[in-house]
């Protein structure tokens, strides 16, 4: 048989491990042997790297569960507007609420509505291909949406305290984040932007 050649960053799926071991009389038990042999690793079902030290996380987040984004403390984390990193990857999803533990590491998704979740996100890259992923506007709407009934003088101790946002450098787009806020039927989203219009620092 000749050598089995897979992605060395890029995640892969089951239908692209059936084409590649086509000529085997029973694919099946081939992966399951990659598997214990550890030559690959299974993410979910369904869904494979080659190895975790090459495989960026914010690409397999999109791919775990979607449609979806990276959203919320993670993007903030990756946007660079809090000063730690994360214990899980967290998303945005239009499907229902679901989490993952996977060899990569823990991945979250609340639900948004399709009218608030198809706004305010941008593509980025990756290691090991693109992902799609909140702006800063986008990212912070999303975090105050599961904040119920936050209250606007609320607002400020939420981002320092909950957060951990510096809000002497915090400069957002405030024409971005009205369409955003457009998009949003929710109290503790209106409360937020409300509360930047009125102490805002243009980006």
């Amino acid at each position: 048989m000749p050598k089995i050649v897979l992605p060395e960053a890029v995640p892969f799926d089951y239908q692209y491990l059936m084409q590649v071991l086509r000529d085997y009389s029973s694919p099946r038990n081939k992966i399951n042997l990659m598997l214990r042999n550890k030559e690959m690793i299974r993410i979910k079902k369904g869904l494979y790297v080659k190895s975790l030290e090459r495989a960026d996380p914010f690409v397999l987040a999109c791919l775990i569960y979607g449609p979806s984004y990276v959203s919320m403390e993670s993007a903030l984390s990756y946007l660079g507007l809090i000063p730690e990193r994360v214990e899980a990857f967290t998303c945005m999803t239009s499907k229902r609420n679901k989490s993952f533990t996977t060899p990569a590491g823990r991945f979250s998704y609340c639900y948004l509505n399709n009218t608030a979740f198809s706004t305010g996100v941008d593509i980025a890259s990756g290691k090991s291909g693109s992902f799609f992923i909140a702006t800063p506007e986008k990212a912070i709407c999303d975090r105050t949406f599961l904040v119920k009934k936050l209250r606007q003088r609320d607002v400020e101790q939420f981002l320092e305290k909950d957060l951990r946002i510096d809000l002497e450098s915090l400069k957002l787009d405030t024409g971005r984040l009205r369409n955003i806020g457009n998009h949003y039927k929710d109290r503790s989203v209106q409360s937020f932007i409300g509360w930047y219009l009125a102490n805002r620092k243009e980006a």
